[in-house]
């Protein structure tokens, strides 16, 4: 466990593990990197990557500042966090929240520091509009999506029916209580801002843009946060996507089916 501190005194915490070529991960809302990542950390590290996790502003074990939670703050979180860091020839990889940064950080800044791309259980637009098959949740009209962090700030708890709906099957009580826990180090405020925020990017028109080598992993099994095929959309548009669509897992299939997550990122990352 280390500290990282942004220029305007923000710490970010991070792990780094192993050797080999490097693997940065980012996890969705809320939860911490070292409680998320638990059934892929080792295994990416067995395969012979240096794997990185961090929490990004506001999240987990990071500094909670008050103020900017945007994506294209956190986008320039993680852009400093490499520079300082100095890291270099690593694969990206996010999964939803954590996929709108890397996405945002790849449109915003140099991607110099990057050899490869991975996105997981994220849709390129949160919100529907006019023509859009692969919203979240199949269908989120904007006066809904934009009234989600309000509904948040209201009540938290209208985040537990999310959990619920990322699990392809029905949670153990006690694992859904440690999960709330582990949720519950991020702030309301910080949440309800952040989502705010990540209902707005519209990374569609970008795709065709992306050089880099990109995977895409998406559940396919009791799915209802991504219940269309937007990875199969996703992968059409962006020149060198491969597609990974894994049927022992919902939108928390890195958790669900970790062995068949582990493979797809292993082999990916050992080829890119």
């Amino acid at each position: 466990m280390a500290w990282h501190w942004l220029s305007d005194g923000v710490p970010l915490w991070y792990e780094d593990h192993g050797a080999g070529r490097p693997l940065v991960l980012l996890q969705g809302l809320q939860f911490p990197a070292g409680y998320f990542w638990q059934k892929n950390l080792a295994a990416l590290v067995e395969a012979g990557n240096r794997v990185i996790v961090l929490d990004l502003r506001g999240q987990g074990l990071s500094g909670k500042p008050s103020g900017d939670h945007s994506v294209a703050r956190n986008a320039a979180d993680l852009a400093e966090f490499l520079d300082g860091r100095d890291i270099t020839g690593a694969m990206l990889l996010g999964v939803a929240f954590g996929g709108i940064v890397a996405l945002e950080y790849l449109r915003s800044h140099p991607a110099h520091r990057l050899r490869a791309l991975g996105l997981c259980e994220m849709s390129p637009r949160v919100m529907s509009d006019e023509g859009w098959e692969h919203p979240t949740f199949g269908d989120f009209p904007p006066e809904a999506a934009r009234g989600y962090g309000a509904g948040v700030r209201a009540d938290r708890a209208l985040l537990d029916g999310f959990l619920d709906a990322a699990f392809a099957d029905p949670l153990d009580p006690a694992i859904k209580a440690e999960m709330k826990a582990q949720m519950y180090l991020t702030p309301t405020e910080t949440v309800a801002t952040i989502i705010d925020d990540m209902v707005e990017p519209d990374f569609r028109a970008f795709l065709p843009e992306i050089a880099l080598p990109t995977l895409l992993v998406y559940g396919r099994r009791n799915n209802p946060v991504m219940p269309g095929r937007v990875g199969a959309w996703m992968a059409g548009r962006i020149p060198a996507a491969e597609l990974v669509e894994l049927d022992g897992g919902g939108h928390s299939v890195f958790w669900e089916d970790p062995t068949g997550f582990n493979r797809a990122v292993a082999d990916f990352a050992s080829r890119h």
